[in-house]
């Protein structure tokens, strides 16, 4: 793996998803692409997973449509909690963007972006993993949750414990012990929350 770590490229444009490949090959990555959400999830669950991700929103059935990229970048950050992803989007409208950000996209662009634009992204994002990656050595963990205010303080609460573990849980590589012991908790503890949270390790 090279030191930047692996991006996935998930694009359905042909002729962009190479663009893409070959630019981030030159400046170091180590690269893997899908041209939809199915092959974009099994790319994730193929290791070494993904690290940093670029994210078309306009994915099949429906290109003109964000609805597909939005789930699919809310199933990606909910089986590799600390991806990276970098979302595209061809309809430049704030809600969309916003509605990205909220679902725990690093960042949003507008297409058509730049070659500066996108790396600018990817290594800012670079830096953020390498910052999670010192508090990890420390025993620490930083977590981003998003709910509306109005659910109460409750649901934050379910919605921090469930991204911790799952945080947890992914760095583990999934080994039940090593994160209960990374969480001070029992093994029959950590298995309360794994079902609490229908967390299940997905094999490729």
């Amino acid at each position: 793996m090279s030191a930047h770590g692996v991006v996935l490229v998930v694009e359905d444009d042909p002729a962009l998803k190479d663009t893409w490949v070959a630019v981030f090959q030159q400046c170091g990555y180590q690269v893997v692409s899908a041209a939809d959400a199915d092959s974009a999830i099994e790319q994730a669950r193929t290791d070494p997973r993904p690290a940093l991700a670029l994210l078309d929103l306009g994915l099949p059935p429906h290109p003109g449509d964000p609805t597909v990229g939005l789930a699919l970048l809310q199933q990606l950050l909910l089986e590799l909690p600390s991806l990276k992803v970098v979302v595209l989007t061809g309809q430049d409208e704030p809600a969309v963007c916003w509605r990205a950000i909220g679902l725990g996209a690093f960042d949003f662009l507008v297409k058509p972006a730049s070659r500066v634009q996108v790396l600018g992204a990817l290594q800012r994002a670079c830096m953020f993993l390498e910052s999670e990656r010192q508090l990890a050595l420390s025993g620490q963990a930083r977590i981003t949750v998003t709910g509306p205010v109005a659910e109460g303080v409750r649901e934050f609460g379910d919605a921090a414990q469930e991204r911790l573990v799952r945080t947890v849980m992914a760095d583990a590589n999934y080994n039940v012990a090593q994160a209960a012991r990374q969480l001070g908790l029992s093994r029959e503890h950590m298995y309360y929350f794994i079902r609490k949270f229908g967390i299940e390790r997905q094999v490729p």
